[in-house]
Order: C-alpha cells, then structure tokens, then sequence
C-alpha cells in the first residue's frame, strides 16, 4: 500500500489544542488511538491525529487544508452525546471524504437494540423476546413478559447502564429497574428475556466477502452456578471486580463443529442485514445448538490486546495486517469522489 495520509478522529472530554496531546498518549484511555497512530506511523502512513469534542469546524478546516487520504474514525460521540455518532459519518460522506469502518445508517440502526431485533426476527434469526419501555410512557407492556429478565437502556453502549440489578424476575422489580433507568440515564429501556447461555463475541472483517475470527467468550469463574451471568459495565471495564469474581475473557472452547458453523453463518447474515462495514463484533447467547442474538457492534474497539485484535490474530490477520485491511476496505467501498474535499 503507498504512504497515506491519513486524519486519526478520535473522542475527547474537553477541547485540547493537537500541540497539546504529547501528555496525553501514555493515558490508559488513549490506548486504542496510540495503537492505531503507532501502527499507522510503522505502516510509513502520515498520521495526523485530531481529538474532537464540541465543535466541528477545526475538523473541516483540518481536512481542507491538509487534504487527506482518509479519516480513520475512531469517534463514538459529538458533545458528549453517543446518539450524535452517525451524524459525523454522514458529514463526512456529504464533503466527499473516505472514512474508516460502518457508515451512518448502520451506525443509527445497530443503537437501538429493538429496532435490530425486530429485523434480524424477521429474518428468522433467534432473538430473546423483549419489550421497549419509552421514557415518559405508561409501563404496561409486561404485564404477561416471561420473566427473569435483563433490564437496560435500548441505545446505550459498553454495557452502560447494565448492573446486577438489572437482573430481574418479577414484573415488580423490572418496574422498578426500568423507572430507575429513566431517571438516571433518561434513555428508553429495553427489557429482554435472560438467556441463560454462553456469551460469545464473534469479530468479523470485510464488506462484500466476510472474513469471521476465532470467537471468545466471557468466562464467569467464580460466580456461582446457580446465579445469573451476564456483562455488566464492571465486569467489563472494573480490573478489581474481574479479578474478584473471575471474569475474564477466554477463547469460545468445546464448541460443536456444527454449532461453531452455524454461529459464523448466522454472524454473516446478521453483518450482512445490518449494513455492517468494515469491521464488526456480533454479541450472542448460546445455549446448546440455539444462537440468539444480543447486539451488534459496528466499529468495535481495536485496541491491540483486546478481543477483536485478539481474535483477528489467531485467525491469522496479525495487528499490522488488519489496520492495513481496514484501510484497504474503507478506500475500496468509498463511492465517492475524494475531488469533492480538494
């Protein structure tokens, strides 16, 4: 591939002049984004890094000038607001610009968690049965649900919102999760019926032709049998209550042939429904030879020692490889004229 050059878009809290950044690389929470300029850079690309925050004009101005190549989009939010995600992407489509990973339709489709099950239903792919509770409605739509259930936010991501206490097995206490979700998130809820079964991570990479990686899995070791296991946002992202617990991820073992073809089949399918592009992680419950459907994640984190990375090396895409096969997607897919932005 020739050298690119190539804007790093990323998320920041508050607004920092790019001079500025140098303090803020050895940050836990700019791994992903040192990996990937670190990669660029050693992959001989131009890398020019811009966090954005509040304001899109520094953005606009940085890419009439410099006139590059390509966004690698690594932004989750606008303002602070994760709904505001797809709107960057479909600004980028408008001034002619190649981005990196899923664009603005599947980025809005795959935020609702109702919305994407009731496709992928209709498609004959397995869903948990679920209901939506709007902010500001009268809950009566569970009156008949069969419990136990997982209480949580329909659009929120990372497991945000997503505790033991959304955990529920009675109409009462999924009432009570879901007005406390309303009061502090002030999002809908989806409340959705408890699989109980492995939950399996399924990296896929392409467009047209799919390429899906080794899965892994959330292992629970020290939580007890008889007691629920799901992702909340601790045990994802609190390194204290892993360890406490447990909780860590492994790779999917002691999968049946077929069970395993049938979970790469239905992951395809699913990416294919939802416009993913680019790169994608499919969240599931197995249970047995059934495959249900949780989530979607377009644009998944590609941090170097996380699960996608991790997946895609066992398959064999090592680090280097995989950057430069999202590059190489994200130019080959773009329709349209980069002239547009010169």
């Amino acid at each position: 591939m020739k050298s690119l050059k190539i804007v790093l878009l990323f998320d920041i809290s508050i607004n920092i002049e790019p001079k500025d950044y140098g303090e803020y690389w050895n940050n836990p929470d700019w791994k992903t984004e040192k990996d990937i300029k670190n990669t660029l850079t050693k992959l001989g690309h131009q890398v020019i890094p811009f966090g954005i925050h509040d304001d899109i004009e520094p953005l606009l101005n940085l890419i009439k000038e410099e006139k590059p190549d390509l966004v690698f989009n690594l932004s989750e939010a606008f303002s602070g607001r994760r709904d505001f995600e797809p709107n960057l992407t479909a600004l980028l489509q408008l001034i002619g610009m190649p981005f990196t990973g899923a664009g603005p339709m599947s980025l809005q489709l795959c935020k609702d968690k109702g919305l994407t099950k009731i496709i992928l239903g209709y498609h004959q792919i397995k869903t948990p049965q679920f209901v939506v509770a709007k902010k500001g409605k009268s809950i009566t739509s569970i009156k008949n649900f069969q419990f136990p259930a997982i209480v949580k936010p329909l659009q929120l991501e990372s497991s945000e919102g997503i505790s033991q206490d959304s955990y529920v097995d009675n109409e009462k206490d999924a009432i009570a999760r879901i007005k406390f979700i309303h009061e502090r998130y002030g999002v809908d809820v989806i409340v959705e019926e408890f699989i109980d079964g492995r939950e399996i991570y399924v990296s896929i990479l392409g467009n047209e032709k799919l390429s899906v990686f080794p899965p892994r899995e959330m292992i629970f070791k020290q939580i007890p049998d008889d007691e629920p296991k799901f992702a909340t946002y601790r045990s994802k992202w609190d390194q204290d209550y892993r360890k406490k617990w447990g909780i860590d991820s492994d790779w999917a073992k002691e999968l049946p042939e077929s069970t395993h073809k049938k979970i790469n089949d239905v992951c395809k399918k699913i990416y294919r429904l939802l416009n993913i592009q680019g790169f994608g992680r499919i969240d599931l419950r197995v249970k047995g030879d059934d495959i249900y459907f949780i989530e979607a994640n377009p644009n998944p984190s590609i941090a170097r020692k996380e699960d996608y990375a991790l997946s895609a090396s066992k398959g064999g895409v090592e680090y280097e490889e995989l950057i430069s096969r999202i590059i190489s997607l994200s130019l080959s897919s773009s329709t349209v004229q980069t002239d547009a932005v010169n």
